[in-house]
């Protein structure tokens, strides 16, 4: 039973097909409306998930590319890849993380109930890497299984009402509202890197007013616009590799045609994932107001950062550049500093630099965006250098990669001694439920 509970968490596509059908259930919507708003919503996180997946999969030739022109070589920058090895060769971690997993989003639920952070985390597989994390780190400060449980299921609940809170001023100035909040390990980054863009930006001079010639006003559909910033990043990597570097990846295809149909089809992905985020968050939303209205009053979904990504397409694309641009800045600082190089992540780089513009502009412009995306790249690289250093990876499982969750290494952080952690958690949570309330009765 537990295993079959664990795995519907760990698939965004039940979970929130699930979350719809109570919602339009508690708002009793005839059988047909919730029939079909149950499987729209599952079919748009699906969407999502294809979309990615194509993005992933279209970008993964250029990252060893890159890596091999350029001669770098380090760890890899995946936090799945890092709880997934201590999940597989710690089998403490691998128990107690299951049941944080599973009891923690419960506590969340009585969190948004019975507190004023009102946000439900719904992000299945960030709320495992949360989930392992938190084992992992008091497992190292050698506490028992049981208090492990209970204490580790408590931070996961308060956790994934914490980071949603944090992001949600931001958030409400990107789509207007508080339709949903970000559910994202990587929430304490962006949003801060958001706020040094605006301090040091213009919010006048948004991203996405930007007045193009009529000769080139192809740029502002997105299609083109990614075909063409990931088609010349592609032919100028595979022109630097040559065709004999390239032949290992493109299975006989011309080394530059395969440059081209591989930025086409990392476009097509974006083209697919933005139509599943409209899709979802077009069912999603309306059906959420039933738990809101009835089960959990005022609650607010907390999803993944691909819904953002329809907002601000102009700021996504500049804080996906940025952000490679500070990574490989990051990179070569900390293989100064700390003796290792965490590699380049183009894939973090897209989906949580490109949110990292985003909030840059939200705050501060297109040049807020910029200063956003450059920091941010800059910090997931040189924090993950830092943490490779204090925490022996290698003693449980992972080999050769290291984290790229900024919320996540500063959780390894603040657990390294058990109490601090604690404490800096619960104060965080008084905190930001002091605001919630002020802000509510301000409203009033």
């Amino acid at each position: 039973m537990l295993d079959f509970i664990i795995n519907i968490l760990q698939t965004p596509a039940i979970v929130l097909g699930l979350v719809a059908l109570i919602g339009l259930i508690l708002q009793k919507k005839s059988f047909s409306k919730v029939f079909s708003g149950t499987v729209k919503t599952s079919l748009g996180m699906l969407i999502i998930g294809f979309g990615a997946s194509i993005i992933v999969n279209e970008i993964l030739p250029f990252v060893d590319l890159f890596s091999e022109v350029f001669n770098l070589s380090g760890f890899a920058t995946t936090s799945e890849a890092v709880v997934g090895a201590m999940q597989n060769s710690v089998i403490e971690i691998a128990r107690t993380s299951a049941l944080i997993m599973s009891i923690g989003f419960l506590v969340n639920v009585l969190v948004a109930r019975f507190s004023p952070l009102k946000y439900i985390f719904l992000t299945g597989h960030m709320m495992w890497i949360l989930s392992v994390a938190i084992a992992g780190s008091l497992y190292v400060n050698g506490l028992s299984e049981v208090t492990i449980i209970v204490v580790g299921s408590i931070l996961q609940g308060l956790v994934m009402a914490i980071l949603p809170a944090i992001g949600q001023p931001t958030v409400r100035k990107v789509i207007g509202g508080d339709d949903f909040a970000m559910a994202h390990l990587t929430t304490l980054g962006t949003v801060a890197t958001g706020y040094i863009g605006g301090l040091l930006g213009d919010k006048s001079k948004n991203a996405e007013e930007i007045k193009l010639p009529e000769s080139l006003s192809f740029f502002k559909d997105t299609s083109m616009s990614v075909s063409i910033l990931i088609g010349v990043f592609y032919l100028l990597v595979s022109l630097l590799a040559g065709p004999e570097k390239v032949s290992k990846f493109s299975d006989g295809q011309n080394y530059i045609i395969f440059a081209i149909m591989k930025s086409l089809g990392f476009a097509s992905g974006i083209l697919i994932l933005l139509q599943g985020v409209r899709m979802f968050l077009g069912e999603l939303v309306p059906a959420f107001k039933g738990i809101s209205d009835k089960l959990v009053p005022g609650a607010i979904p907390a999803i993944d950062v691909p819904a953002l990504f329809a907002f601000a397409p102009n700021s996504l694309m500049i804080g996906f550049v940025t952000s490679v641009i500070g990574m490989i800045i990051g990179m070569f600082v900390s293989s100064a500093l700390f003796k290792v190089a965490p590699l380049v992540s183009i894939i973090g780089a897209f989906f949580t630099g490109g949110v990292a513009g985003i909030f840059g502009n939200a705050r501060g412009g297109r040049r807020g965006a910029i200063i956003s995306g450059l920091l941010y790249g800059f910090i997931l690289i040189l924090g993950s250098g830092f943490i490779f250093t204090i925490f022996d990876y290698t003693k449980y499982g992972a080999v050769g990669v290291g984290h790229d969750c900024i919320d996540v290494m500063a959780l390894i952080l603040l657990l390294k001694n058990f109490y601090i952690g604690l404490i800096v958690i619960i104060l965080a949570f008084i905190v930001l439920s002091v605001f919630k309330t002020r802000r509510d009765k301000n409203i009033k």
